[in-house]
Order: structure tokens, then sequence, then C-alpha cells
């Protein structure tokens, strides 16, 4: 398709602000970005959608823009979502580099783009995905409701004859259609996978297990809104998700390869989504956090669970044990997170991977980490982690805010004691993801 095909289209809401002599660029793809330097992942000829989070300034313009030209970009859309009216700036160094300039009306969103022009690039090359984009944008539009990954994922299996499953950094199903990956495979997988992204190669990654080729397409946490840009692979490598499908991608026309992207691309719509619902969650946890650094009395940190509890446990009639799980996340290797001069900050590392090993491994689902809330200080994460509640003697809030804070003041036959019998164990939750993280990291 051709760039002045979206200013035909009024539903997306694209104004032209610059390079109204270029709009016959072709355009192959579409990539949503708030990366200071994204040219990892561009291969030319796409359209790029940005939130504009990586505009700090007016000198960040030039050389974004000129990584953007230098890629061989088709032209560049700015959401005014985050800062209103397009910054002057970018729109001079756009002329400069003679790139076209859409702005995006705030009211639209990224992903109507992405469907669209994902849906005429297929059109236009093979048609064999259209149905299952076109299909799929039901999905999108509908919310939760619309069944998830899970639903194009199955247009891949009627349509293409293609099994997928999406799973976590760690190997964990979050949807699949059909049959489920065996346990094992995934997390095998999940281990090739991040040693392939931590090693630069280009996706998509090909894998063989038990003489099964697989082919691994990354699933970027990409979208507008989700927090500043990421200038580090490891900043986001535990909390991506991937696209395993049973098949091997190397012999695949470049058309095929473009079509698997584009449905990655509407996965992480849904991704970005799920983690934007935990925001309430992780706000919590970092007021509670809070309040025990700053040496708070117990009566106020307890009366903080209590709010946290309906939030975390809806429906409960009574206010839980409740467990503190703390993670750091090191590498040997140089510039680990948290080093010094390595820019990578540690906390929202180990956030992630506090969020993916304390999920319940009976419950599948990306929602299955909804009672869970974690937050971060500094290098370290901290989860609060509700345990089934047992009954208290009236003094229980006290005896909750010990056990938050890592104090012991139970009998060994009270009831804080048959909470600790189910409580978490390092461990166990370690021994979950050792050998992905292991072989990956």
């Amino acid at each position: 398709m051709r760039l002045r095909a979206l200013l035909d289209t009024d539903a997306l809401g694209l104004r032209l602000l610059g390079g109204d002599d270029e709009l016959d660029r072709s355009v192959r793809g579409v990539m949503t970005t708030d990366l200071r330097d994204p040219s990892r992942y561009l291969a030319g000829g796409e359209l790029v959608l940005t939130g504009l989070a990586w505009h700090r300034g007016a000198a960040d313009s030039e050389p974004f823009v000129r990584i953007l030209a230098g890629a061989g970009v088709a032209g560049l859309a700015a959401g005014e979502a985050e800062l209103g009216a397009i910054p002057d700036d970018l729109v001079e160094a756009c002329l400069r580099h003679r790139l076209p300039l859409f702005a995006v009306n705030e009211t639209v969103a990224f992903a109507t783009i992405t469907e669209y022009v994902v849906r005429q690039v297929s059109g236009e090359r093979a048609g064999d995905l259209a149905a299952v984009v076109d299909r799929h944008r039901r999905l999108m539009t509908s919310g939760p409701a619309g069944g998830g990954p899970e639903v194009v994922l199955d247009l891949l299996g009627s349509d293409l004859d293609l099994q997928a499953w999406v799973l976590s950094p760690t190997g964990r199903q979050i949807a699949g259609a059909g049959a489920p990956l065996p346990a094992p495979a995934g997390a095998e997988l999940a281990g090739l996978h991040l040693a392939a992204v931590r090693t630069g190669r280009r996706a998509p990654y090909r894998a063989a297990i038990g003489g099964v080729a697989y082919s691994l397409f990354p699933i970027r946490n990409n979208g507008r809104g989700t927090g500043p840009a990421s200038r580090d692979v490891r900043e986001t490598v535990l909390s991506d998700w991937l696209l395993a499908v049973e098949a091997d991608a190397s012999d695949w026309p470049a058309a095929r390869l473009d079509l698997l992207q584009g449905v990655t691309q509407l996965i992480a719509v849904e991704r970005d989504r799920r983690d934007a619902a935990r925001t309430v969650r992780r706000r919590l946890a970092q007021e509670v956090l809070e309040l025990v650094q700053a040496g708070a009395p117990p009566a106020e940190i307890a009366a903080r669970l209590r709010v946290a509890a309906p939030v975390l446990l809806p429906g409960l009639g009574s206010a839980p044990h409740w467990q503190v799980v703390v993670a750091r996340v090191d590498w040997d290797e140089q510039g680990a997170p948290g080093s010094t001069g390595s820019g990578v900050a540690g906390g929202p590392v180990a956030q992630a991977l506090l969020e993916e090993i304390l999920v319940d491994p009976a419950v599948t689902g990306p929602d299955s980490a909804d009672r869970i809330a974690v937050a971060h200080s500094g290098d370290e994460a901290v989860a609060l982690v509700p345990l089934p509640a047992v009954t208290l003697p009236d003094a229980g809030d006290t005896a909750d805010v010990d056990s938050a804070a890592g104090t012991d003041t139970s009998s060994p036959d009270s009831p804080e004691r048959a909470g600790e019998d189910r409580a978490l164990h390092a461990d166990v939750l370690l021994a979950a993801v050792r050998a992905p993280l292991a072989a990956g990291l």
C-alpha cells in the first residue's frame, strides 16, 4: 500500500504535517515504539507509530528521526495523547530528512492503525492471513470479552494450519489453541528465546526440540503509555511474551513472515492492555512498601492492607495473612542491572520476574496473577502475596502487620502458624523457572 492511502481513510484520524511529496512511498509493515533507538527492530518500509514517550526535549528529535530515515522507514505517525500538539522540533527534523510525518488524533488507538495497515498489506501480498486479521479486529474492538489471544491462535490453525502458543518469558503457556504445549518444551523454548534476544539475533528464532521444529517470534511490550522507552534489551527480556509456532520459518517467503509479524503486533496490544491492568495492584504494593520503609505504625500499615485485600481478593470476607517476597536480579557480566554506570534499573526487571514466578501454576491465562501486588524500590522488587485466611484472634490486625514486616511473634500452635504452613518458599518458586533462566541468561 502507499502512504497516501492512510489519508484517504477518515477513521484513522491522521493529519499530514510534512512530506506531501513523499506520499507514494510503499508501506510494507507497521511498528509501534517509544524507544529512543529502535533501529534493531526496523527492516525498512515500516510505518512507525510512536507515543512520544522518548521525547524529553528539543534535542531528542534529530537523532530519533535520523535513525528512522537511515533505516528506510516509510513514514512516522506521532500520537497527540502524550504531549498534545506535535513538537515543532520533530516536524523540522522530519522535513530535513524528508520523512513523512503524520499526527494521530488522541481519540484514535494505535491498534486501529496497526490493524488497518496489516490488513491492507496482507491483502496486497498474499491474502492468506487477511481473514485472520479481519476477524481479529472484532476481538480488539470488543475488549476482554472478545476471547483474548486464543481467538487469533485458533484462526492461525484453521486458516493457515499453524499450531501456535503464546508463552511467558519462562515458558508458561498464556494462550493456545488445541493441545497444550508440554511444560518441559515450553521451558526449553523460553530459554532458547531468551538467549537469542540477549545475543541480538534477528527474529524469528529457529528451535528444535525432540525432532520438532519451532519458530519463535517476540511479542514486545512497545505499546504507548506503558512507560519510558527501553534502551537496553535486558529491561524487557523478563517481561515480553513470545509466539511459538510449530513450523520451520526459515523457508517461508517474506510475505508469510511479515504476516506472522503482524499477528504478534496484534497480540502485543492485548499484552499491553493486560500489563496496564496491573497498575492498581502495583500502586497498592508501593504504598505499603513506602509505609514500612518509613517506619509507620503497625496500625497504619494494617489499615492499608485492609484496603488492598478487596482489590486483590474480591468477595473475601476477612483480611488474609500476607507474605512478603523480595527478589533481586543480578547478572555476572559487566553492566548488569543495578551495577555502576549500567543505565539499567534492576528494580523493574526484578518486578517483572516476581510477577512471573508468583503466578499460580494451576491457573492459566494472562490474568492468573491478579492476586499479586508487586512494587520495586532501588534494585529490588517486593511482592505482597495473600495467604489463605485463618481464624484470627481480636489482635489479628497487629499479627498481620508483623508478618508483613517479617517479624514472627506467633506461637507454634497459633492461627498465624497455620497460615505459614501454606506460605511460599523461595526454592520452590525458583525451581519452576531456573531451567529457562539459566539457559537464556
